[in-house]
């Protein structure tokens, strides 16, 4: 993310004052809008990578594929969460989702670019795809934060980033009402992929990943379309 100009930061200390952290209010002179103290609280919240199945994010030692994922490979190639979805970020979460705070952007793609998945540096990505809103959501929530955070992704690291219309997706009962079984039943067939993306490496981003069926949903949908190989990373997971 690019930084403002000095002197339009300093007009804006002069008319609104030094930059306030977003979570304790502090001043701070962090581009992301965090001080060094929530920064350092935050960064408690990072999963340890070394002892996750890189495909599904259970418990595995030594980040060895686990035991269920061997048995029943899942669509995605590899999928990181990075942080544990507790507080403060989980508030941090639904105040920028649901209360419109799009101040609060920069502090979140930050937390992502601090903690990428560890095997990304040698997985060769073609673009990176937000997870999509069905249509009435987006019109509801007025943007989709996933978006955003994706494309804060694909320009640190100079990727493409798909349309907002490359995947189409029908409304159902938002995931959070339902149960894990319910879940899965919900989000069958829920994915229409619009773009071209046969024998391309494409990288899922999403800010929560819950059960896991919605992205392994969409990751099916776009294997079938043609995709090479699926990799998903988001922001969080609850424990």
């Amino acid at each position: 993310m690019q930084t403002p100009p000095s002197w339009l930061a300093k007009l804006g200390h002069a008319v609104w004052g030094a930059p306030r952290c977003v979570l304790c209010h502090e001043t701070t002179s962090g581009h992301d809008g965090l001080c060094p103290g929530c920064r350092h609280d935050l960064r408690l919240l990072y999963t340890d990578a070394a002892h996750r199945c890189p495909t599904c994010t259970r418990f595995s030692r030594h980040a060895h594929v686990c035991g269920h994922c061997q048995q029943k490979p899942p669509p995605l190639a590899r999928l990181f969460t990075g942080c544990d979805y507790s507080a403060p970020l989980k508030q941090m979460l639904h105040a920028f989702k649901h209360q419109r705070q799009s101040s609060l952007l920069p502090a979140l793609s930050t937390i992502m670019l601090h903690h990428p998945p560890p095997w990304l540096p040698e997985t060769p990505i073609d673009a990176v795809l937000a997870m999509p809103l069905s249509a009435p959501r987006l019109a509801e929530r007025g943007f989709n934060q996933s978006q955003l955070l994706a494309q804060c992704i694909a320009t640190a690291y100079g990727w493409p980033l798909l349309d907002k219309g490359a995947v189409l997706r029908q409304h159902r009962p938002p995931q959070s009402t339902l149960s894990r079984d319910k879940r899965r039943q919900n989000v069958r067939g829920v994915f229409r992929v619009a773009a071209d993306v046969k024998n391309c490496n494409l990288l899922l981003i999403d800010d929560v990943v819950t059960t896991g069926a919605t992205i392994y949903e969409l990751a099916q949908s776009l294997k079938r379309a043609g995709a090479a190989a699926v990799y998903a990373w988001a922001l969080a997971h609850p424990q």
